[in-house]
């Protein structure tokens, strides 16, 4: 019989995810919340993250969506379950010019493939982004 995965039911566990994958180092993400099939993070604005204008740079919107997302198909796949992006559209919608936070949420998700959305917002919750994320599971 095989062994029920542990799925992501709190912010400590997600947290402690992110402490520990080297890639998301250098974000400084929060973790706000975690629900079943959802996640909430916040990216703290910092100086490395903006283009000439006062612009945060759309790349790290786009990596707050895909983390974002990650985390909120491990509520549903499990913590160690093996996911990849397999496709991630955005539409970029406003200019980022704070800290920005990113509700992630999984709208189906199967044996292979996890489907979702995931919108940026800034702190007046004002959208800046939207990105549909597809998962594959390997």
């Amino acid at each position: 019989m095989e062994k029920a995965p542990l799925l992501l039911e709190t912010v400590e566990q997600a947290v402690r995810i992110l402490q520990e994958s080297p890639f998301v180092a250098i974000w400084n993400y929060q973790v706000l919340s975690v629900q079943a099939g959802k996640v909430d993070l916040a990216l703290p604005a910092q100086p490395q993250f903006y283009r000439p204008g006062g612009i945060i740079q759309g790349g790290c919107l786009m990596t707050l969506a895909d983390t974002a997302f990650w985390l909120a198909a491990m509520t549903e796949l499990g913590i160690d379950a093996p996911i990849v992006t397999l496709e991630m559209k955005t539409n970029f919608l406003r200019a980022a010019q704070a800290d920005v936070y990113c509700r992630a949420e999984v709208m189906k998700s199967g044996k292979r493939v996890t489907y979702g959305t995931a919108t940026t917002t800034d702190g007046a919750g004002q959208a800046l982004s939207h990105h549909t994320l597809t998962y594959l599971a390997v």
